[in-house]
């Protein structure tokens, strides 16, 4: 190597414009200091470059500091409300935003066979918080779940093959890339923290790690919660069952055998309701039937654990398919053992070649037997027809289906007078055909839709309805049926459900 007459070092030229730092400073220091010495340019450069490492630095440990903060923060919340996970979810997702620099961060809870938002942070609205997915492989938040393993996407847009229903979403919404980690407790995912930006910027092996960092915390919340939840209950009825036997210490020793009676008959009964939810539960059709020439879906959203109303669908055939929604007057338990009543009677009723009319009109003669409640239904029954493309209903005091054709036009059916089942022994029905051409779409739903409050008590009406059905005349009658029930959550958002809220979605192909 050719050295400088001077100094015996390489010169400037030698060197070039890619020298290497750290090569220089293993030089011996008689050397590195000769060699600054006699290049003015070489040491300006070497200087330049220390000062870059330690700017360099100083962000990384800023960054480590801002990360550090955020991990303290989310432990102090999780120390501080072993009874409420609320409050560290929202503080995850407001740090995995901020500290990502992405637009928006989502927390979801497994439940069942769906996924629930119960936290978020960020401008970007998709859904609002306590909207249900179904768990599907289809959007990343799924797919992360099922797969119990993170999910990167560069860019969600252009990844129809891979996640077809999320690339519909990401392209109707306007996000790009999208991460997502589930949360897991002794390896079961139990929920799932999801990022998403604007823009095609993949997060960095840092961001990633983070991120599963505040999915580990956030999970551990969550456990907590259940776990005190549990032992606060196990106490609460220690504390009770205490109170009692107190109570029935103080009293004659003729009451300790009527307590005892008292106490079977509440344990029977607690057991008997138990039963009647699973009953009210298992009787909602598990799987949505198939018809040639038709889609279907339908959703029930009950105001209370279980609710009053249901929807059913009952074959009388290869081309016919009789489809029931009702609502019971009341809500909650006793509601829900109407509702099994109601719809075990339909279905008992529902024979090939008996009208709709004919069928409420049996129901009703039974109600009038059997009801000692005086309550009362509506219901809205109709036969399809897949041959005619007809359906004929009968209609008992229920709301009146909508009708949208091909081109998105839509109509509200008239409504004559219709009175409900299990008032009168004799009852006053509307019936009327529809005609179903292709593409045309039948919305037939519960009041609890139309009704439901905003925070100015203002309702979601009918013209909600047709105006979320009509922005998508092309689409399956799942996603008609899932963007409404996103649509009446959204527009519901901070006020309390007041109704059960129930649609069926019928879609002529």
């Amino acid at each position: 190597m050719a050295t400088s007459p001077e100094s015996g070092l390489p010169s400037l030229e030698q060197v070039g414009m890619q020298f290497e730092l750290d090569r220089f400073l293993r030089l011996p220091k008689s050397d590195f200091s000769a060699l600054l010495s006699n290049n003015q340019f070489l040491s300006a450069h070497i200087i330049e470059n220390l000062v870059r490492r330690l700017e360099q630095k100083e962000r990384e440990l800023n960054e480590a500091l801002q990360q550090r903060m955020a991990i303290s923060e989310i432990l102090r919340a999780i120390s501080n409300s072993p009874s409420n996970s609320q409050s560290v979810l929202n503080t995850v997702a407001e740090a995995a935003a901020r500290l990502c620099n992405v637009t928006n961060a989502e927390i979801f809870q497994v439940e069942g066979d769906d996924i629930r938002l119960v936290a978020k942070f960020g401008d970007y609205r998709i859904w609002p918080i306590g909207f249900a997915l179904p768990m599907s492989r289809d959007l990343v938040i799924g797919r992360t779940i099922l797969d119990r393993t993170s999910v990167h996407v560069h860019d969600l847009q252009a990844a129809e093959e891979d996640f077809p229903q999320g690339a519909v979403y990401a392209k109707q919404y306007g996000h790009r890339t999208i991460f997502a980690t589930p949360l897991l407790r002794g390896g079961i995912p139990i929920g799932a923290i999801l990022i998403r930006r604007m823009e095609v910027r993949p997060l960095t092996e840092n961001q990633i790690a983070l991120l599963k960092t505040f999915a580990d915390q956030a999970a551990i919340a969550i456990e907590n919660v259940r776990l005190f939840s549990e032992i606060q209950k196990k106490t609460q009825k220690v504390e009770e069952q205490a109170n009692d036997l107190a109570e029935w210490n103080t009293q004659l020793e003729t009451r300790v055998a009527e307590q005892v009676v008292q106490l079977e008959q509440f344990s029977k009964l607690e057991h008997e309701l138990s039963l009647a939810r699973e009953i009210q539960t298992s009787m909602l059709p598990r799987s949505i039937p198939k018809l040639e020439g038709y889609e279907f879906s339908a959703r029930m959203i009950p105001a209370k654990s279980v609710g009053g109303d249901f929807f059913d669908f009952i074959p009388l055939g290869e081309d016919l398919l009789c489809i029931a929604v009702g609502d019971v007057s009341d809500k909650g338990i006793p509601a829900a053992l109407f509702m099994a009543m109601v719809r075990s009677l339909l279905r008992a009723e529902a024979h090939l070649g008996r009208s709709p009319k004919r069928v409420l009109r049996s129901v009703n003669r039974h109600l009038m037997d059997m009801n000692d409640k005086e309550m009362f239904v509506t219901i809205l029954l109709g036969i399809l027809n897949r041959v005619t493309h007809q359906f004929d209903y009968a209609r008992a005091g229920h709301e009146a289906p909508i009708i949208f054709d091909a081109q998105g036009s839509f109509k509200r059916l008239l409504k004559t007078n219709g009175q409900a089942l299990g008032v009168f022994e004799e009852i006053t029905l509307d019936e009327n055909t529809v005609e179903l051409s292709n593409g045309s779409m039948l919305v037939l739903c519960s009041d609890g839709i139309p009704e439901a409050p905003n925070r100015q008590n203002i309702s979601f009406g009918y013209d909600g309805i047709a105006r979320t059905v009509v922005r998508m005349p092309a689409a399956s009658a799942q996603a008609v049926c899932d963007e409404l029930i996103r649509a009446v959550l959204e527009h519901q958002t901070g006020a309390l459900q007041h109704d059960d809220m129930t649609i069926v979605v019928l879609r002529a192909v």
